[in-house]
């Protein structure tokens, strides 16, 4: 039984990337918790097909979050029963041609990760928390990485958006210490998803392989359960960051 007053049946939430990985487990668990949850995405028919049904607890919203003007737009605009967004999970990610030196990687692909991982992050929670704010309740999970506290060969611009992401959410929740708003940050080790074949940009084999490394990889449900976890707490307690790694992991 939630004791959080976001968790209470028929609260709203908001989930990006949830179509895929990471926001796809959190925004299907949210939904069988009883909450309304606004599922966004940019890839419209993967979100009709897995939000579109006739429940009325999800709103599928097509949703670039690397265009802030779109992203607070189509927030502001949102039908009236999935206004007041009390939970907002920032999954949406990327590495599109990561794992590569620096000066080997598209300027393109570089620029994209960071207008996904660290502006479109910034985006959905300049247009939600200042609801929060407003009605004294809500909680703001964003997705961060191990890679936000330390660097590898080949991810120059991953970690330095997750770093970036770090300390973005540290800085918001010392904005606000006062308030009755809840600010977390997730930071999972490596997890099996389909993030690796978008990376690799749609080679299945070299995804597949690069998971087959590492048999000890988390899967998505984990780190949605560690989300969980974090909203569930009482009010009073902030879960302000949470490193989850595969136990092999050293």
């Amino acid at each position: 039984m939630a004791t959080s007053t976001v968790m209470q049946p028929g609260r709203v939430a908001l989930v990006t990337g949830a179509t895929k990985g990471i926001g796809r487990a959190v925004a299907e668990d949210l939904v069988n918790r009883g909450l309304k949850v606004v599922c966004c995405a940019r890839n419209k028919a993967a979100l009709t097909e897995l939000f579109g049904g006739d429940s009325g607890n999800t709103f599928p919203l097509e949703l670039d979050v690397s265009d802030p003007r779109q992203v607070a737009d189509r927030i502001s605009n949102l039908p009236s029963e999935f206004k007041e967004i009390d939970v907002l999970v920032a999954s949406a990610g990327s590495d599109v041609g990561g794992r590569e030196p620096f000066c080997d990687g598209a300027m393109e692909d570089w620029a994209g990760t960071i207008a996904t991982n660290v502006t479109g992050l910034i985006a959905c929670c300049h247009a939600v928390l200042p609801g929060m704010l407003d009605r004294n309740r809500g909680h703001i999970v964003t997705i961060g990485s191990v890679s936000g506290l330390m660097t590898y060969a080949g991810g120059s611009i991953y970690a330095a958006s997750k770093h970036a992401v770090r300390a973005f959410t540290e800085g918001l929740r010392k904005d606000y210490p006062t308030e009755p708003v809840r600010i977390t940050e997730i930071m999972p080790g490596l997890v099996r998803t389909s993030f690796a074949e978008a990376r690799l940009k749609g080679d299945q084999q070299k995804a597949g392989d690069y998971y087959d490394n590492a048999p000890d990889a988390l899967n998505a449900t984990d780190i949605s359960a560690t989300v969980l976890y974090a909203l569930d707490a009482p009010d009073h307690v902030n879960i302000a960051q949470l490193l989850v790694m595969p136990t092999g992991s050293k």
